[in-house]
């Protein structure tokens, strides 16, 4: 069934599912490549680990834990200081105030109640208590910075032996982890190009299959995926080339086969193209024209080519380069 006589409906619906087959076999064909792309490659540790010293790590980690309670406890005596300032202060207004009520009284040549001298008395002890605890809680948070300061010295030092450790061990990774990707780039386009070049096969092989739309969505799909597989394994500068190499390749392949279906066209598209120059009354050979009332027999007379004879069933005159007569169909 050709395309001039399917209804637009079918066609349309041919066209639509051929979209989705087409996402559909994309989607296949991407489930095998991230498959492909999830098999396990080095761990940078295990290389790292070859090549540090034993019991560093911990040692590092013990510091670090270290350090972290350091900071911790700096920051419980700095919240201690902070609450003993605000009892100093407390107590020093409390204590200026029992010495100006007890001045007052030394004014007015009283001598001081008891209660005045007891509060006068707990306001200077409570002062004096709390300025030798901030004192305290100060000297702390010295010592506690000090100490600090040396761990954080000894954690800087074991981290910089280990970064230099590290290095040979990081080096010999990055070299597996660049020829795992190699390998996984090579497994990619074992399967890849297979599946390429059977859809090209099948596609150039069977071009008359009245699944060749079906063909097509594969041969897409899997082109599409070959050139995703080459740009993410391939360096950009090295992929630019092969893309354009590629592109001129099928440019130069469609353009020989036009170029050879105008020099020697297949037969169905010779057909077509003598039926379209007969329906313009236009000589299939040259392009001349011709009138549309002819005779029996008629050439071209621009390179004569015999567009028109007797038929052999019926006697009338029928299309030279066509199949078949119009009149009795012989």
């Amino acid at each position: 069934m050709t395309d001039a006589i399917t209804p637009r409906s079918i066609r349309w619906t041919v066209r639509l599912l051929s979209i989705v087959i087409l996402f559909l076999f994309g989607g296949l064909l991407n489930f095998v490549l991230d498959d492909i792309d999830d098999i396990r490659g080095p761990l940078r540790q295990d290389f790292e680990s070859q090549q540090v010293e034993a019991g560093l790590v911990d040692h590092i980690q013990e510091l670090q834990q270290k350090t972290k309670g350091m900071k911790l406890a700096v920051g419980r005596q700095e919240e201690i200081q902070e609450n003993l300032r605000s009892s100093m202060a407390v107590a020093q207004e409390t204590m200026e105030q029992m010495t100006g009520l007890h001045r007052l009284s030394l004014e007015r040549d009283l001598a001081p109640s008891e209660e005045q001298v007891r509060a006068l008395s707990e306001a200077q002890t409570r002062f004096i208590k709390a300025q030798e605890n901030f004192e305290a809680a100060n000297q702390s948070i010295a010592d506690l910075n000090t100490q600090l300061h040396t761990t954080e010295s000894k954690l800087a030092a074991a981290k910089v032996k280990f970064s230099l450790q590290q290095r040979p061990g990081r080096r010999a990774w990055e070299d597996a982890w660049n020829q795992h990707t190699f390998m996984v780039a090579i497994y990619k386009l074992s399967f890849i190009i297979p599946v390429f070049l059977f859809a090209a096969w099948v596609v150039g092989k069977k071009r008359k299959s009245t699944y060749r739309s079906i063909h097509i969505a594969l041969l897409v799909a899997a082109f599409w995926h070959l050139g995703t597989v080459m740009h993410e394994h391939f360096p950009s500068d090295f992929f630019k080339y092969i893309a354009i190499a590629a592109g001129i390749l099928i440019v130069l392949f469609f353009l020989m086969r036009m170029l050879q279906n105008m020099n020697a066209p297949q037969p169905d598209a010779l057909l077509r193209r003598r039926r379209e120059a007969y329906c313009k009354h236009l000589c299939a050979e040259c392009g001349y024209p011709f009138p549309a009332d002819h005779s029996t027999a008629h050439h071209c007379p621009s390179c004569g080519t015999g567009l028109f004879e007797a038929c052999h069933g019926c006697g009338q005159s029928r299309h030279s380069l066509l199949p078949h007569c119009e009149h009795c169909g012989s």
